[in-house]
Formats: structure tokens, sequence, C-alpha cells
């Protein structure tokens, strides 16, 4: 299966599809944080925060035995912050030479990124991102 990248919004927004297929990202991110360092914009990375009990329930299916303490809330993020990174590098990847990396997966997510969070935007709607694994 592998690891995917997924948009987590602060409440639903009616209508709103927010699946995205996410390995893309996942599977390139630390180039695509290299670039995003390079052009001046956020790394995806950054955005990735998890919510205390996907956090427990992940450490439970590892097999690791953490003790009941208190977990952080999941950090939320302006859309247009996201939107900034997104864009940024939809139009770098757009540009790199074909064969050189599978940019078909990578542009297809950062696209549904753009789609989810323009409308995450319009709607005043904070966001993160969680990693499947």
């Amino acid at each position: 299966m592998g690891a995917a990248y997924f948009i987590v919004l602060e409440q639903p927004i009616v209508g709103l599809d927010t699946s995205m297929d996410g390995k893309g990202l996942a599977h390139n991110v630390a180039d695509l944080d290299w670039t995003a360092k390079e052009i001046g914009v956020r790394p995806i990375s950054e955005f990735v925060t998890m919510s205390p009990g996907v956090a427990a329930d992940f450490a439970k299916s590892e097999g690791i035995d953490i003790p009941e303490i208190e977990l952080p809330p999941a950090e939320q993020f302006l859309p247009d912050d996201g939107l900034k990174s997104v864009r940024t590098l939809l139009n770098e990847i757009e540009a790199w030479a074909p064969g050189g990396k599978d940019t078909m997966a990578i542009l297809a997510d950062l696209r549904d990124c753009e789609r989810i969070l323009r409308i995450a935007a319009d709607h005043g709607v904070r966001w993160h991102f969680e990693v499947d694994f």
C-alpha cells in the first residue's frame, strides 16, 4: 500500500470531496521539501500534524505501549498558507524536464490539494496534512 498524505479539515464542508491519492506527495516529500526551500515557500512536511487519538491508535498498531499522556491537539493551518506552497510547487514541477521523476503523481496530488484548499479558503476552514501508513 505505502504511505500517503491526505488533507484533514478542521470541520467538514458540505459537498466537498477531500479524497486524494496522496502517494505522490508521500513518496517524494524529501525532494518536494528541498524544492520548496529553494524557491522560498513552506515545505509540505511542515503542514503535517496528527490528532492525539490518531497518534495513540498508530502507536498501538505498531505495538508501542505508551503511557496515558495528554498529547497536544493537532495544529491547524490557514488554507492560504498551504495554497501558497502548493501553487508555487505546482508551477515549479510543471516546468521540470519529463522523465527524471514520475511527476504525474506529484502533480495530481498537488492539484487535489489546490482544489481542496481553495474551497477551504472560501469557507474559512483551517486544515492540516496527516500521513496514512
